[in-house]
C-alpha cells in the first residue's frame, strides 16, 4: 500500500507476534507488528479468544488476521479517547503498522525518581480505562 519503504531489525518477539522497525519513504521510523497466532507455543488460542466459536476450525492466518484487526480497532479507540498508545496507522491481513514509541518497559527500570507520580499516573490510566468500560 506504499506505507513501508524498508524493514529493519526485529525489536520484539512474543508468543503471539513479532515486531519489526520499518521506515516510510520520508524516513519516519515506525513499528510493524506481525501477528502469528497458532504456532506450536500458542495452540490453545482458539479456546481463549472471544472471536472464535467453539468447535470451529480456522487457519492460523485467519486467526492472526482477526487478532490484528481487533488490536488495530482498540488502539485507534484508545488513542481517540486520549490514552497514551501508539498511533494506529494501518492494518492489512495479520499486520498492524503503528508509530514507534521510544521508551523502555517498566520492568527494566531499576529505580523511579518519583514513584508516587508513576503510581498516580498508572492508577489514573486504569480509572480512565474502567470509565470507558475496557477493564474486565
Amino acid at each position: 500500500r506504499g506505507s513501508i519503504a524498508g524493514v529493519g531489525r526485529q525489536i520484539g518477539v512474543g508468543k503471539e507476534s513479532d515486531v519489526y522497525e520499518v521506515v516510510d519513504d520520508e524516513g519516519r521510523t515506525m513499528a510493524l507488528k506481525l501477528h502469528r497466532l497458532g504456532r506450536t507455543s500458542f495452540r490453545a488460542v482458539k479456546s481463549k479468544r472471544d472471536y472464535v466459536k467453539r468447535g470451529s476450525h480456522f487457519s492460523w492466518l485467519y486467526l492472526s488476521r482477526l487478532a490484528a484487526l481487533k488490536e488495530f480497532a482498540f488502539m485507534k479507540a484508545l488513542g481517540e479517547n486520549g490514552l497514551p498508545v501508539p498511533e494506529a496507522i494501518e492494518c492489512n491481513r495479520h499486520a498492524v503498522l503503528m508509530s514507534l514509541v521510544h521508551a523502555q518497559p517498566m520492568v527494566q527500570v531499576r529505580e523511579f525518581k518519583n514513584p508516587e507520580r508513576v503510581y498516580k499516573e498508572c492508577m489514573g490510566l486504569l480509572a480512565k480505562l474502567a470509565r470507558l468500560g475496557l477493564v474486565h
